[in-house]
């Protein structure tokens, strides 16, 4: 494990870069038993066991190309309402500003999938994961940067910054920045209404599995409904007008898609 010449905002905090990690999620949990600050973190060249929100769903990466980290956080930010969707909007605001900074633009505006990844159009970019324990909250996030291709079955689910923008891209530039924004998305008053302006599928017609969860990940087919995405509650809960019904109904958890033609392909 080697330091990552950047900087890093979090008071007292360390980066540091590893080859190879069975998961980036367990070397932060390494770090924060050590009394290493909070907003130290750990990012991986190359992943064993790298973790989706549900069993079975690993994050596929190629060795060298994406950035694979997590960095953990105060226990005290458990409690914020909507914590997957504030790291999503630092991540956001990152990846904008390097392409203004290029100045290049991608084939779609960026947007944040419900409750935890980054969409360019109708492909993901990145997925969060938020995990909660004793020493604080581990949040992993891995970020497509310049990998330009997929393994079959991901290629019209999955893009990279580097395929969007049409060059390689600086991993740490970008880690640098969404640092940088991270403080100020945990604490922000307004994060709902920055959130919802950057909501994929807003006020679109979606299919949405109810309360898939890591203990129920698969509903079945009958579970599943279709409605409108209106935005998001007070505790981070999104909100869904459903067919035929007056009111919206506000989820804590649950599997988002959109209702594509036969053979496009979803997310």
């Amino acid at each position: 494990m080697e330091p990552i010449e950047i900087r890093n905002p979090f008071p007292g905090a360390c980066s540091f870069l590893i080859a190879k990690a069975e998961s980036t999620q367990d070397e932060a949990r390494r770090l924060a038993e050590k009394g290493y600050a909070p907003g130290s973190l750990v990012a991986a060249e190359e992943q064993g066991s790298g973790r989706g929100r549900f069993p079975g769903r690993a994050w596929e990466s190629q060795a060298g190309k994406n950035l694979l980290f997590t960095i953990f956080l105060d226990p005290g930010t458990a409690l914020l309402p909507g914590l997957p969707v504030r790291i999503g909007l630092a991540l956001h605001a990152a990846v904008a500003l390097y392409a203004r900074r290029l100045g290049a633009r991608y084939s779609a505006a960026p947007s944040i999938k419900w409750p935890n990844d980054l969409m360019i159009g109708r492909r993901k970019a990145a997925g969060i994961l938020c995990e909660a324990g004793p020493k604080g909250v581990f949040a992993g996030i891995g970020l497509n940067c310049n990998q330009a291709s997929f393994p079959p079955g991901l290629e019209s689910k999955a893009t990279s910054l580097a395929l969007e923008l049409g060059r390689e891209v600086s991993r740490w530039s970008i880690l640098e920045l969404f640092l940088e924004f991270l403080i100020p998305s945990l604490s922000d008053p307004d994060w709902r209404r920055a959130a919802e302006s950057r909501l994929w599928m807003r006020g679109e017609e979606a299919s949405f599995s109810p309360g898939a969860s890591a203990r129920s990940p698969s509903p079945g087919p009958e579970d599943r409904i279709k409605g409108t995405i209106l935005g998001l509650d007070e505790a981070g809960s999104l909100l869904i007008q459903a067919s035929g019904e007056g009111k919206p109904r506000a989820y804590a958890a649950g599997e988002l898609s959109f209702s594509a033609p036969a053979g496009s392909g979803t997310s």
